[in-house]
């Protein structure tokens, strides 16, 4: 894992600036997680009621081809062995405020 590199003045509070930025990166996260959530319940949103109207944007879109494909996506993620660190607790603590107050 590298480290970022600090200058002589500032050095001594690296350990605390690393943790700050780790929070700071996990409120960003989270802020951006929930404006992508809330476009993509518009977007379904607008789908809905614009097959009500008649209107098709994709054609043949099926639920099963929309969740196989979901499930084929995740299936294939592997994170490996994660420690549980104090930076990944401030992380997950910026995400969720993100998620929260966004």
């Amino acid at each position: 894992m590298s480290s970022l590199i600090y200058p002589a003045a500032i050095a001594p509070y690296a350990v605390y600036i690393t943790l700050l930025l780790g929070f700071v990166d996990g409120l960003l996260f989270g802020l951006a997680i929930k404006k992508a959530l809330v476009s993509v319940v518009l977007i379904v949103v607008a789908f809905i009621l614009a097959s009500f109207l008649g209107l098709t944007f994709i054609p043949s879109l099926q639920t099963s081809q929309i969740y196989s494909s979901l499930s084929a996506f995740f299936s294939q993620l592997n994170f490996g062995a994660i420690g549980v660190t104090f930076s990944i607790v401030l992380f997950a603590i910026g995400f969720g405020i993100g998620i929260w107050k966004g």
